[in-house]
């Protein structure tokens, strides 16, 4: 379960302050298939970083299975980020001179695993999205939709509790689109809790639990059969 507790984040800048996120209660389970929508500037890219440890909040706490995040120092949550967490972006952060399985390696080697094994795991990750014919082309060598499975192998790499999804269907055409919906939601069947943020509608007809957020805050959830949870 993750869970946030009147959870806000305010930036500065320059005289000006932004409220990006404001007061957030939300509890997510594990298993689901979760996704979070809203017009631009409306905080959800934020909440997801925030999800993530790749950002902490001005008020509030966030807890990832009993265990509250407020009291990690930078190195703990580095350490959780490495171990539990994967990301996956719009923009693809893939080196052009490495193979695919040489990007997908990449964390694990720089986690200290021996070569062998994590050229064993980037495979099986690789071969899980359908990639494993392509192991060893680089990155101008494979379409967007590969490009993107890519970045979902690599972010499976550590067999992560939480895969978190920024927009990852951006810079898709409809097929590669749908190719990558569909697996970040198949992952939810190995007890994990895929998080995606969105603009894309074909997303929100996927989605086992649908938060919508505008000015910051969570304005409308539903599950999967449509009804409304209260936030």
């Amino acid at each position: 379960m993750i869970a946030l507790k009147n959870v806000s984040k305010t930036y500065r800048r320059g005289v000006n302050t932004i409220r990006a996120v404001r007061e957030i209660d939300l509890e997510i389970p594990f298993g689901i298939f979760t996704v979070i929508m809203g017009p631009s500037g409306s905080g959800k890219s934020t909440l997801l970083y925030l999800i993530g440890c790749l950002d902490t909040p001005s008020a509030g706490e966030i807890w990832l299975e009993g265990r509250s995040l407020a009291g990690l120092n930078p190195n703990e949550r580095a350490e959780l980020r490495g171990q539990r967490i994967g990301f996956v972006f719009q923009s693809f952060h893939q080196i052009s001179n490495l193979s695919a399985v040489e990007n997908v390696e990449l964390p694990m080697l720089l986690g200290g695993t021996s070569r062998a094994e994590a050229r064993g795991r980037g495979r099986a990750a690789l071969e899980r999205v359908g990639l494993g014919l392509r192991l060893h082309h680089r990155p101008n060598e494979l379409s967007g939709g590969e490009l993107q499975r890519v970045a979902i192998a690599r972010a499976l790499i550590n067999d992560p509790d939480l895969v978190l999804a920024d927009e990852p269907t951006g810079n898709l055409d409809t097929e590669a689109g749908e190719q990558v919906i569909s697996i970040l939601k198949e992952l939810k069947s190995g007890g994990r809790a895929p998080i995606v943020v969105t603009h894309n509608p074909e997303f929100a007809s996927r989605a086992d639990f649908l938060v919508y957020m505008r000015d910051g805050r969570r304005v409308d959830s539903r599950d999967r059969s449509g009804q409304e949870v209260q936030p």
